[in-house]
């Protein structure tokens, strides 16, 4: 709309030069659709500091060579547009975060007429997105590095016309970036805020498991902000040791070594430490076997933490708080039922119920498979064994209300599997779910598998890469989106501590994929855990990049 106005006012500007009674010939003008810049793209990412030296070359349809022309750049909205230079050539020094629009105009003297070129600046904080790895150092340290990540417009051809699209590179990475964080490295576990908590700068933070004690860091330093041990209300449990954790848009939930779960309740949703654990075991001391991954950063559609109990069944935890209405202080109104144990109801005979209750095949993998909405129920994806075959386990969970009420059920929505084919799940060492692509991604030694599982294809890999180490950790970067025209991003950590990240690049039919290698580096040390550090709760399915 900005550029349509600036159009407008320049279209105008020319007829009123027209009808000037002036000795030039305008049988030959500058236009609009020959006028273009090189060395300028659309879009740039800068990390507070850095700077950009603009020096872009105008072509005009006429007088290309030597034209007469004057220049200037200018910053903020159309109605309050600030001069920055009016050189051709201009330098922009990133201070502060935030994002940024800046417009080049090139004049031709000749008739006044003005071309203008919008550039967008997002100024982030370097750690604010991007893979993180955590890693096992000397006298059993734990290590987190993070791999930097910037957004940058590059352009491609769509029905013969030049479109700008937007991709994400790589761009170096920050070693052991919190030193002394504790011992014995467990898991990374991603938390959230309220998504639109409107004017409120609070950022994400990284929960970081490990034998020495759990530890928060804040999103922006990636320095540490919290433990687990200050927290708890009445004391600290003897046998407290959590090796898991599912962190939703009102809670913590720790998952212990003794599988007991321990539950903070936050009270404002825009703080990740305003509530406290309790010392008792959480739901009247069940023993659990499995928190299940939680689609975090959403409330509206996600009323449930999924776990599955010692005896092999599944059972829900109700998380139904939200904000009172037009609060902006954002407390969580004690008008609900957060923690309250759901049963899982009666599971027809087409759902499966021996992958529900008393399941005796081992699970080896899970991950949440879709972002819920009114018209679907959060799904999740497993991978079970059975002796020596391997199944894949599609299935949609939900309360039987989004209202509680005392003895309400968990129940299932729907549910499919089938077997793995034996190629994809020899020597198997982890695996990994595209879940808007909806495509599983396996390893088996030091080779990668993708499958398509609704379809029950193995992707032919038209670039196969060759790892000299067996594969001990994978982690995705998906992008929901409508018009398929942005892949997914997909790590890969070895054992001999290099790490890949690569742009799968599917085919329309799902039935072959590249594999294009964006960045490798070694030096990552014993690596125990990689997780995409998405920086923010709609970031996980909204289809922008950053």
């Amino acid at each position: 709309m900005k550029k349509n106005l600036i159009y407008i006012f320049i279209l105008l500007f020319t007829v009123g030069c027209l009808d000037d009674k002036s000795n030039y010939d305008y049988k030959d003008l500058n236009d609009f659709t020959n006028w273009s810049v090189d060395g300028v793209r659309y879009s740039y990412t800068l990390y507070p500091g850095e700077e950009i030296k603009f020096e872009p070359e105008v072509h005009f349809s006429i007088d290309t060579l030597s034209p007469d022309a004057s220049y200037a750049w200018y910053s903020g909205e159309e109605e309050e547009m600030i001069l920055l230079s009016d050189k051709l050539n201009y330098t922009y020094v990133a201070e502060e975060l935030g994002d940024f629009t800046l417009l080049f105009c090139s004049t031709d003297n000749k008739t006044g007429v003005t071309f203008t070129m919008e550039i967008s600046v997002y100024v982030v904080a370097p750690k604010k997105n991007g893979w993180l790895i955590l890693s096992r150092g000397a006298g059993n340290e734990s290590q987190l590095s993070m791999i930097l990540s910037k957004k940058q417009s590059k352009v491609v051809y769509v029905d013969g016309e030049e479109k700008p699209r937007d991709t994400i590179v790589y761009v170096g990475e920050l070693m052991n970036v919190t030193p002394g964080l504790g011992q014995g490295p467990r898991k990374l576990v991603e938390n959230f805020i309220y998504p639109s908590a409107a004017g409120f700068l609070v950022e994400d933070e990284v929960m970081v498991l490990q034998e020495s004690g759990v530890v928060e860091l804040d999103g922006i330093e990636l320095s540490p902000v919290g433990s687990a041990k200050n927290e708890f209300f009445d004391g600290v449990p003897d046998n407290f040791d959590p090796v898991d954790a599912v962190l939703c848009y009102d809670g913590k939930w720790l998952l212990n070594a003794d599988n007991y779960i321990y539950m903070t309740n936050l009270s404002v949703a825009v703080d990740l430490h305003s509530g406290f654990y309790l010392n008792d075991p959480s739901l009247n001391g069940k023993k659990v076997k499995a928190l299940l991954p939680y689609f975090k950063g959403d409330y509206t559609d996600n009323f449930l933490v999924v776990g599955i109990g010692e005896d092999n069944t599944y059972f829900g935890i109700m998380d139904d708080g939200q904000c009172a209405y037009n609060d902006k202080s954002y407390t969580i109104t004690p008008a609900n039922y957060v923690g309250s144990y759901l049963e899982l109801g009666n599971v027809p005979e087409r759902n499966h119920p021996f992958l529900f209750r008393d399941v005796e095949w081992e699970f080896v993998f899970h991950a949440w498979a879709n972002r819920a909405n009114y018209y679907t129920s959060p799904a999740y994806i497993s991978i079970l064994k059975n002796g020596d075959d391997y199944y894949w386990h599609y299935y949609e969970l939900n309360a039987e209300t989004d209202r509680y009420k005392p003895g309400q059920k968990m129940i299932v929505e729907s549910s499919e599997y089938a077997q793995l084919p034996a190629a994809i799940m020899n020597d198997y060492r982890c695996a990994a779910l595209l879940p808007w692509k909806e495509l599983l991604v396996v390893a088996s030694g030091n080779k990668l598998n993708i499958y398509n599982y609704w379809d029950g294809l193995i992707l032919n890999l038209t670039s196969v890469p060759h790892f000299g180490s067996e594969i001990v950790g994978l982690a995705v970067k998906d992008y929901k989106d409508y018009n398929q025209l942005l892949n997914a991003h997909l790590a890969v950590a070895l054992k001999s501590g290099e790490v890949y990240v690569f742009e799968v690049k599917c085919n329309q039919d799902k039935d072959s994929a590249e594999l294009l290698e964006l960045y490798h580096k070694g030096g990552f040390g014993e690596i125990v855990d990689i997780e995409y550090k998405f920086g923010h709760g709609t970031n996980p399915s909204y289809p922008g990049l950053y």
